[in-house]
């Protein structure tokens, strides 16, 4: 996964439009188990001629005008955490407790149109930007469960990697910051899946410090999450996978 991962950093940084990234990103994840993104955020960011919403979705343009006709904007679980939260949620595994309604109806018209498990990955910008990056997967129940033990981690790094990417070209003002030595060893050993306490273990220093030093890497990159974090060090060449 890893290796892969790293293909996909690799063909980002050739892509040099919004649509290139999202292009090669969107591929990425279909070939990885999820059959559908979507991408957006809350607020306008440059684009040339002009600025514009951040938008790209592989979901089908009749589902779309479903969900909108429908409503169902007000009531998917996954819209208020992705304002509210940082860390991601999983979808469409549960039945809402709700039995019926619009709750309900969202759900049985989700999986009556194919849509299985999936990972609602709340997004965050320097401001006030917020947004959020949606995989959505055929996948059910155990099964789902099962892919997104082995690979949730990695396509949702993946997500951020492409969500910075593409921010690098619409947003270039993006500042590039500075990471102590031990600041990239603490995330380098993050990335490859190392609890806080084997880090400590593997660069002779106590957790404490350990944490430390994440602490640091996530505020100068601006980032809420360990997976932001690592996305936004390697996208801006601080990092190597």
């Amino acid at each position: 996964m890893e290796r892969s991962l790293a293909d996909l950093l690799d063909a980002l940084e050739q892509a040099a439009t919004p649509d290139e990234v999202w292009n090669v990103g969107s591929q990425w994840m279909i070939a990885f188990g999820v059959e559908w993104c979507h991408y957006a955020y809350t607020q306008e960011h440059w684009v040339p001629g002009g600025r514009q919403l951040i938008r790209y979705s592989l979901l089908p343009q009749a589902w779309m005008e479903h969900y909108e006709a429908l409503g169902f904007f007000r009531v998917d679980p996954a819209i208020p955490h992705c304002l509210a939260a940082v860390t991601p949620m999983l979808t469409g595994v549960d039945a809402p407790t709700c039995l019926d309604g619009a709750p309900r109806q969202l759900w049985d018209d989700a999986h009556s149109a194919g849509f299985g498990g999936g990972i609602a990955i709340p997004l965050r910008l320097p401001g006030s930007a917020l947004g959020g990056f949606t995989l959505v997967t055929g996948m059910a129940g155990q099964e789902f469960l099962a892919w997104h033990k082995d690979h949730g981690r990695w396509a949702t790094l993946a997500a951020h990697a492409i969500d910075q990417r593409l921010l690098t070209i619409v947003e270039p003002q993006f500042k590039r910051p500075h990471l102590t030595p031990r600041e990239r060893d603490c995330l380098a050993w993050l990335a490859i899946g190392l609890r806080h306490d084997r880090i400590a273990e593997k660069l002779g220093i106590t957790r404490p410090t350990v944490e430390l030093h994440l602490a640091n890497a996530r505020r100068k990159l601006d980032a809420k999450t360990r997976e932001q974090a690592l996305a936004r060090a390697v996208v801006l060449g601080l990092l190597a996978l």
